[in-house]
């Protein structure tokens, strides 16, 4: 199980960022955390992720 690099909390092993929604908006913003996902899930698509 992958947990979040700030809380520890579990996260999904499909989620494309490494931290949880409520560390992400506490350290980037609401509006920031939304185009990193984002990001993150496109690149995912494009199989970026995979090196």
């Amino acid at each position: 199980m992958k947990r979040c690099i700030y809380c520890k909390c579990g996260l999904s092993e499909e989620s494309v960022i490494d931290f949880c929604e409520r560390c992400g908006h506490g350290a980037f913003g609401e509006k920031m955390f939304k185009v990193i996902v984002q990001n993150m899930k496109d690149a995912k698509e494009r199989g970026d992720l995979h090196q």
